[in-house]
């Protein structure tokens, strides 16, 4: 887990524009990740790279967000132009979804 998050941690300050964007990070990730595993990402067919998703050669987009969201908690540097915004947002979100409202039974 530690070499994913270093991986994650230096494609978000080589490309700064995947701070605000988990598809295009993704996307940076598995294009490293399937050069390092000796395959040329431009002559991958989308059958091949299903599986190799599919079957975990590649890793989860979920663990690659995951990793990136504690990493812009915990150091500002990681930090997209719109974390500040969706953190404004956050307690707004959390009345809309119920949290700390009492359940009448």
């Amino acid at each position: 887990m530690k070499l994913t998050l270093q991986k994650v941690a230096n494609i978000l300050l080589k490309y700064p524009s995947t701070k605000d964007d988990d598809k295009q990070l993704c996307v940076y990730y598995w294009h490293e990740e399937l050069i390092e595993a000796g395959k040329d990402p431009s002559k991958l067919d989308v059958p091949d790279f299903f599986l190799m998703y599919t079957f975990g050669v590649l890793t989860d987009a979920q663990t690659i967000t995951r990793l990136t969201r504690k990493l812009q908690m915990e150091r500002p540097q990681f930090r997209g132009k719109k974390w500040a915004e969706k953190q404004a947002k956050q307690e707004k979100v959390k009345q809309d979804l119920g949290y700390g409202q009492k359940v009448d039974r």
